[in-house]
């Protein structure tokens, strides 16, 4: 006689989800993909109802009651839970490393947190604001009570033990997959852009490193009159980027350079997929999803050979360093004027591109909620 399976009652601490959800699709499609799972009872715990959140319904959804305050409200309203609640969970999994003072006071025999990288600690061009110096200094003198980490990367793992000073055995790479959303065959009527780009498109923050980029244009477009390409920076504004990376250089081809300011997820695809090169110049990725979702397209992607990028790209794109921004010409001029090498690449992009799948993230989720309760 078979035994039913047990169930693993998890709960996702889901606010996170809620603050951002045009932002946070990896949320979504986990939350996803955990409801197929027969052996796992999932509930979403946050603070305020969605109305239009149809997957609330399909779990079981827990409000915290809300204690307004002028500050430290939700922090407080946590507490209060912690101790009124009359459930108990298998495991409480929290989808960012902003985890609140007296996490472990959570009804959970074990604690996941997904950090993606420790770049929050480490990287000190960000707004450090007072609530996200708690948050990490909550985790860095707390960590003991947190059973295991997720990080996106084998470099964003390294990462995350030398920020929060965590034990490399509770640190698990977990990488993000390519969203379905971007694998939909595009119209060729969709997508197209009346003139050949080169493509960014992501944050104008400091690591991002733009200057290299947009240096490196110019000089192309000086070199070689015949190469047609703009240069789309598709994110952000011609202002934010000469706030934080200075006014743009004196040239006749600055008008080549084109800013969309913020870009709808329905408006990447018709991007990636019309771009003749995705340029990401980035110091700093604890994964870096925009050179991963330009190669599900066939679009040949060029990145900076810095932190988790190789491990994104493989053989499959050209890398550089960071600040060689003569090399960076060289490689955008091959790819904008050798047909057989870009078809290359875009055949190897795709192919690299597949390797990356939720049915892969979803067993290795699994996987880790069975081995932190079975410790």
């Amino acid at each position: 006689m078979n035994r039913p399976i047990k169930k693993i009652k998890v709960a996702i601490m889901s606010h996170e989800f809620d603050r951002r959800p045009e932002r946070t699709l990896y949320f979504r499609r986990l939350i996803e993909n955990l409801l197929k799972v027969d052996f796992i009872d999932l509930y979403l715990i946050h603070f305020e109802k969605m109305v239009d959140e149809p997957l609330y319904k399909r779990a079981h959804e827990i409000l915290i009651p809300k204690i307004n305050l002028p500050w430290g409200s939700r922090f407080v309203s946590f507490v209060y839970f912690c101790f009124i609640t009359k459930e108990h969970f298998d495991i409480v999994h929290w989808l960012m490393p902003r985890i609140f003072p007296l996490f472990w006071l959570f009804p959970a025999k074990k604690v996941v947190v997904m950090a993606h990288g420790g770049g929050d600690v480490l990287i000190k061009d960000g707004i450090w604001t007072m609530a996200r110096r708690i948050f990490n200094w909550t985790i860095i003198l707390f960590q003991k009570h947190i059973d295991a980490f997720i990080a996106v990367s084998n470099y964003s793992n390294t990462e995350i033990i030398q920020a929060y000073k965590v034990s490399p055995d509770r640190v698990v790479t977990i990488y993000n997959p390519l969203d379905p959303f971007f694998l939909e065959k595009i119209d060729n009527k969709e997508k197209k852009i009346p003139y050949k780009y080169f493509l960014y498109l992501g944050r104008f923050r400091l690591h991002k490193n733009l200057g290299v980029l947009v240096r490196a244009y110019l000089k192309l477009k000086e070199r070689n009159i015949n190469v047609e390409e703009k240069l789309m920076l598709a994110g952000g504004t011609r202002k934010e980027l000469e706030e934080t990376f200075g006014v743009m250089p004196d040239s006749p081809f600055v008008n080549d350079i084109v800013f969309t300011g913020y870009v709808d997820k329905e408006d990447m695809p018709k991007l990636y997929s019309g771009a003749t090169a995705f340029v990401f110049p980035s110091l700093n990725e604890g994964f870096g999803l925009p050179p991963l979702e330009a190669m599900s397209f066939g679009t040949p992607s060029v990145v900076s050979n810095a932190t988790s990028l190789p491990e994104v790209v493989g053989d499959a794109g050209l890398m550089f360093e960071p600040n060689d921004d003569e090399t960076l010409v060289d490689m955008l001029e091959k790819i904008a004027t050798d047909t057989s090498f870009r078809e290359e690449l875009s055949k190897k992009g795709r192919e690299q591109a597949k390797k990356f799948t939720w049915d892969k993230t979803l067993q290795k989720t699994i996987w880790l909620y069975r081995k932190v309760l079975s410790v």
